[in-house]
């Protein structure tokens, strides 16, 4: 128990502000505030703990609404204007699902948009206000935005037409990249100095790089594999289960995320 505390700080601390925040809203609501006050909240544990789960159930719906939206704006609605001028491409839409998918949440999702190096205002006060060590902050950070993902992308999956299993086996990929990322990243800092000082230029370059081969592959040869499939054979899924825990136990045992995070918080008060 105290692991995890020490794990997810950052969302136990979200859950007691979530519980402020309900409890204000309540008490603008008329007549009600003539009848309690915040201190009346003090003696009622339960209501409390009901309020931060209401609260804490309006962030998560936000958190999967935003997926939402990238998967619309980003995966589905794109799929339907190459449908337009590829008609191949609209006669398996779970194919060009998987493949879009593929290349924008896992790929790019993976390489580009690590947690480690994302340093905002939040671990700061974690690291240097509650002394959360910032080893633990990292990995709560991580498991946490694998369990979401995991089960955000499995419903929008299912929502856009892709069976089961498919969606299963993506899901499993998404979990199990997103440690082979965060350590390319630890790897990048070590060894490849250069390139994490311009880590922007690289999340770009690949970031840019998957946008033109997902919608630009479909366009220019017609139609989208049928290879493209593999990506859910289960020996695919076995080789990255191996890698990704192999990633994670390199992210588990290694010792310097003092110096990451030292660097990466000086780089963003500079910026």
């Amino acid at each position: 128990m105290k692991l995890f505390r020490k794990l997810f700080a950052d969302k136990i601390l979200r859950f007691y502000e979530g519980t402020n925040n309900g409890i204000r809203i309540l008490l603008k609501f008329p007549f009600l505030n003539w009848h309690i006050d915040e201190a009346t909240f003090t003696n009622m544990p339960k209501t409390r703990n009901a309020i931060g789960i209401i609260m804490q159930l309006f962030t998560v719906i936000g958190e999967f609404l935003r997926r939402f939206i990238y998967f619309l704006l980003l995966i589905y609605v794109p799929f339907r204007l190459i449908s337009i001028v590829r008609p191949l491409v609209a006669t398996d839409q779970e194919l060009a699902m998987i493949f879009m998918f593929t290349m924008l949440s896992i790929i790019c999702g993976s390489l580009a948009n690590t947690t480690l190096l994302a340093m905002g205002d939040r671990d700061y006060l974690m690291i240097r206000v509650m002394l959360i060590s910032p080893y633990l902050n990292f990995l709560g950070k991580l498991i946490y935005k694998m369990i979401t993902d995991f089960i955000f992308y499995f419903i929008l999956l299912l929502i856009f037409k892709v069976s089961v299993y498919n969606s299963l086996m993506l899901c499993l990929l998404v979990i199990f990249t997103r440690p082979i990322g965060e350590m390319l990243a630890i790897l990048a800092f070590d060894r490849l100095r250069s390139l994490y000082e311009n880590r922007n230029l690289f999340n770009g370059t690949v970031m840019a790089i998957c946008v033109i081969l997902t919608y630009g592959l479909p366009l220019i040869n017609r139609k989208i594999s049928i290879n493209w499939l593999y990506v859910t054979h289960p020996a695919i899924i076995v080789l990255f289960f191996i890698i990704g825990a192999g990633s994670m136990y390199f992210l588990w045992w290694y010792k310097y995320y003092r110096v990451i995070i030292r660097e990466a918080i000086h780089l963003k008060h500079e910026e």
